[in-house]
């Protein structure tokens, strides 16, 4: 395997040198062709996955000199850093807070397209698939946050998360609660967490074929997808699901199965727990038949978590947020009451700004004393 450069990896103070490939498949300069200063950073987590990091330190807009904030920027399943930077400048949450003086850091878990490399395995090795969104918590987040700390000397930073980003959090704060006094704000936008009374009606569909297919089948070869969604997408009925698939289909090959399966296990348990492999891998690793609870009386950040929850998301409904709630010591729920707003929404809707971006960034200003 060749060798891995570890730590910043690209930084000119120039937006413009730097490119990121988008949901379109294209090289376009989402960032940079906006003026915005960008910087790649490369860690290395304790099992071996080599994962990128971008960030924003600083906006043509922000005039102050000095100390900036860091905040980590989360994505969720078949998503990555672009989903947060779509709706670009004015209102996209990374573009708002570097306006707003903060240091904008933006993750990508192992498995998509920017953190697809390992120490020693290859991304077309089934063993490199071999993993859910409990190492992303357990593994992926630690180094990150670790690594941000140490670059920009700070003891703790604040959270932002959509979806499965949320639940690796949740698995990080209860598994391991050193981790609760380096999170100031945790916002949380659409937690998966509880999934008993999700109602998604693909996911109804599929929901049994999924559970079938081999742990390391999912998202394969990605033309398939296309066909559908070129198909799909026609139909109106579709809209929301479309939204969602569309940066997967613009993905590079994956097979991930373990993560979709995981949130079936939680949607027929109830519960919040790791992955069940079954009664005789269950008590080897976790010493009984099926998977214990996640601890999280143990979630206690510095401060209340904030979480974001629309009456039109079937996936995170109403019920599971109110399990998840009564489970959690201190909690900000913000109530989105619109019917249409899915939980794609959260990432692409027009009125993201109002809605979305500027009650988290009030919350963090707060924090700040801004």
């Amino acid at each position: 395997m060749p060798k891995v450069k570890f730590g910043l990896q690209n930084f000119t103070g120039r937006g413009k040198d730097y490119r990121i490939k988008v949901i379109t498949g294209r090289d376009y300069r989402i960032i940079n062709k906006h003026g915005y200063p960008v910087e790649t950073h490369t860690v290395r987590t304790a099992d071996g996955y080599i994962l990128d990091m971008f960030r924003i330190p600083s906006s043509p807009n922000c005039k102050e000199d000095g100390f900036k904030p860091s905040v980590l920027l989360q994505h969720g399943l078949i998503s990555l850093a672009d989903s947060f930077l779509v709706t670009g400048p004015g209102t996209g949450l990374p573009f708002m807070l570097a306006d707003r003086c903060y240091d904008v850091w933006l993750s990508n878990s192992r498995g998509v397209r920017y953190s697809q490399r390992h120490i020693r395995l290859k991304a077309s090795q089934d063993a490199f698939w071999r993993f859910s969104w409990h190492e992303m918590g357990m593994e992926d987040l630690p180094a990150m946050i670790d690594y941000i700390l140490s670059t920009t000397n700070e003891e703790a930073l604040h959270f932002v998360c959509h979806s499965q980003g949320c639940t690796t959090l949740l698995v990080l704060l209860s598994m391991k609660p050193e981790y609760n006094r380096m999170i100031k704000t945790a916002n949380m936008m659409a937690p998966a967490v509880f999934m008993k009374h999700a109602r998604n009606k693909l996911l109804n569909m599929f929901g049994n074929i999924i559970m079938s297919m081999k742990d390391s089948s999912f998202f394969g070869p990605l033309d398939p997808i296309r066909f559908l969604l070129s198909i799909f997408c026609k139909c109106s009925k579709f809209k929301q699901f479309c939204a969602f698939m569309f940066i997967l289909a613009s993905e590079e090959p994956t097979s991930y199965m373990n993560i979709p399966k995981h949130f079936l296990q939680l949607r027929k348990s109830g519960k919040f727990r790791p992955y069940d492999f079954g009664d005789w891998k269950n008590n080897k690793l976790y010493n009984q038949s099926t998977p214990p609870d996640y601890p999280l009386e143990n979630v206690r950040p510095q401060s209340p978590i904030q979480i974001y929850h629309s009456h039109g998301d079937d996936l995170v409904v109403r019920k599971d947020i109110h399990t998840l709630i009564s489970k959690l010591d201190q909690v900000v729920l913000h109530d989105i009451a619109f019917k249409k707003w899915s939980h794609a929404d959260f990432l692409f809707a027009k009125l993201i700004k109002n809605v979305v971006n500027e009650p988290i960034i009030k919350v963090i200003d707060r924090f700040e004393n801004r």
